[in-house]
């Protein structure tokens, strides 16, 4: 297929981008400066110069496609309006092409409530109840669900992690960094909540089967660690990554929010998922489950 990627240089999107790339598809991914751009040529992508808050500017000038993974966030405070005036743009573009296109839109586990290890497992028929920071996303999914000029499809990650080998470390980069300058590890709303995570490399390969096998109209929910705690997770990067008797920091969801900003709040949001309509309707098989052993891969691509 011939596939546009948005945010094909960040954590979610870089792996997506390789990942088809492998399969034999055709990608081309939007570059918002020369060394952007410099990474999709070698990573073997089309660029498309352009920024997500300026869709205007590029929407115009998308190749002909089959489909598009819209996989960029900058999750600052203005993610809202940046993500609808995106939309405004992109979809009629789409609507311009001489097939339907698929549109794979990520949403994101934060949509749902709260819930721990004892709890049931949500899953892709639980209500949302999004935190008040991500309520835009429903707007985001209706839109791409309700249009019937296109294929759209929903994924929903979990938190995003990687094993540093091109330097990306995702959800644990800011604990790592300050366990190696501070011998420090913050731990954010209590020791007793439970971040579900997802590889990135096992995420992108649930991408590419969406983008292969779903069905316009699906959502997927894509998480394979359930059971790993704030505090287990600080705890094994000090261990790994401090100096010795690391400082580990608790603070409040209010105070996380202060110092990255509101999407913060999501860090203290406890919950627990199944991502067994995936594995089931599109065979995925995610392959990293070890969290040590992940920290531990992190560490030695870092010395």
């Amino acid at each position: 297929m011939r596939v546009f990627i948005t945010g094909g240089t960040g954590l979610i999107g870089s792996a997506v981008l390789k990942n088809l790339i492998a399969h034999g598809h055709k990608v081309f991914a939007l570059a918002r400066s020369e060394n952007s751009k410099n990474k999709l040529i070698t990573a073997g992508a089309t660029p498309i110069m352009g920024d997500i808050t300026e869709p205007e500017k590029w929407c115009a000038a998308i190749p002909e496609i089959d489909a598009v993974i819209h996989a960029a966030s900058d999750f600052s405070d203005h993610m809202a309006g940046i993500d609808a005036t995106l939309l405004d743009q992109l979809i009629p573009a789409l609507h311009r092409q001489a097939r339907p296109v698929r549109l794979i839109y990520t949403g994101g586990i934060w949509l749902y409530p709260g819930s721990s290890p004892s709890d049931p497992m949500m899953d892709e028929t639980t209500a949302f109840a999004p935190l008040p920071e991500f309520q835009w996303g429903i707007a985001g999914i209706n839109r791409v669900l309700s249009d019937e000029k296109i294929d759209g499809i929903i994924l929903h990650p979990a938190c995003v992690y990687a094993s540093g080998e091109d330097g990306r470390t995702g959800h644990f980069d800011r604990d790592i960094e300050t366990a190696k300058t501070q011998n420090r590890v913050t731990v954010i709303g209590g020791d007793n909540i439970y971040q579900p995570l997802v590889h990135a490399n096992d995420l992108a390969d649930l991408y590419r089967l969406a983008l292969e096998k779903a069905k316009p109209g699906s959502s997927y929910i894509g998480s394979t660690i359930h059971d790993l705690s704030n505090r287990a997770a600080a705890d094994l990067i000090a261990r790994h990554f401090g100096s010795g008797n690391t400082r580990v920091e608790t603070i409040t969801p209010e105070t996380a929010m202060a110092r990255l900003g509101d999407w913060a709040r999501g860090l203290a949001h406890s919950q627990h998922f199944s991502s067994a309509k995936a594995q089931r309707e599109l065979g995925w098989n995610p392959k990293h489950r070890d969290i040590e052993d992940a920290i531990r891969t992190i560490k030695a691509h870092q010395t």
